[in-house]
Parts: C-alpha cells; structure tokens; sequence
C-alpha cells in the first residue's frame, strides 16, 4: 500500500466506504463515470472515451500522463520473467519502475506460437500471422480503439519477436 497512514484498510475484495456507485463490467462502469459528477474509476485505456480524463502516475521523481507510448516503455524497462528464453518472450512487469516515461499501470497481453509444426503451410501461415501482428502496421491496427486498444510495441520488442519468428520449423 502506497500511503498505509491514509489507507488503514489493507488488502480487501469489497470497497469499505459507503456512499459509492459501482457498475457491472466495463461498459458499467463507463456509464457510472459518465454518469456522476466528479467520478474516479478504473477503465481500460482504450474505452475513455471524450470527456473523461486520466490520471498522470508517479514514476520515480516525475508525474507521467497516460499514452501508449508510455504504456509501451514499461516492457522494455521490465526485467525478463524466470524461464524467459529468446523463445519465450515473457517478462516480470516493473510496476515499481522509476524509469522516466513509463506508465506501469498496464495489462500485458501474450500471444502463443509452436515452434514447430507438422507442415509448411501451418507453418507459413503462423509465421506470417504473427509477422503481420509485430508488423508496424498491424500494431498501428490493434492501437484503434475499436479494434483492441493496444499500445504498440516498441522496436527493440518487435526485433525479438521477428527473431523467435525465424526459429519456427516443420517437423521431420
């Protein structure tokens, strides 16, 4: 807990304070926020929508307000997961990173891939899928609001996924 003097209420699954809204998933809680005068509340960054605002985060020294691109730069700032390989592209995200730039209140979202398939078409069309994905313009495609809402990747990312793309092969 960042301020333990403020929030005496630790760890807790159901909101302690009475007097608040809620609403049931995210386009419920859109409704609240747009609803009530004033509102505070958690959405996917890809759902504000005009009108909302959002919050800049304390990083180190610096406040530093929502964008993609600093959405983004907390993968690269964060340390590879245990078992990482140049196959397997997971890390541990740094949320308590003091990197100037980053915003590291952010889901990651994974793909998965054989690295191995029984032929070459499967093999192919994996490959070029997942190319395509990595590609600028398939991340400047997820980052549209109505498609997926995603922060692009950065170039150093996009480099290694390219690289594991190439050890894909064909059984036998």
């Amino acid at each position: 807990v960042v301020a333990p003097d403020v929030w005496t209420y630790g760890p807790i699954e159901t909101w302690p304070i009475p007097g608040t809204q809620s609403g049931a998933q995210t386009s419920g809680v859109v409704d609240v926020i747009q609803g009530a005068e004033g509102a505070i509340g958690y959405i996917d960054a890809s759902r504000v929508e005009d009108g909302m605002g959002t919050v800049a985060v304390g990083v180190g020294e610096e406040y530093v307000p929502f964008s993609p691109e600093a959405a983004a730069s907390v993968i690269d700032a964060s340390p590879a997961a245990e078992g990482a390989t140049d196959l397997r592209l997971t890390i541990d995200l740094a949320r308590d990173t003091t990197e100037s730039g980053t915003y590291p209140i952010v889901l990651v979202s994974y793909s998965i891939a054989c690295s191995t398939y029984e032929n070459e078409a499967d093999a192919a069309n994996v490959k070029a899928y997942f190319e395509y994905v990595a590609s600028p313009e398939g991340q400047e495609r997820a980052a549209q609001p109505d498609v997926a809402g995603s922060a692009p990747i950065s170039d150093d990312l996009r480099e290694r996924v390219t690289a594991a793309l190439e050890q894909i092969t064909v059984a036998g």
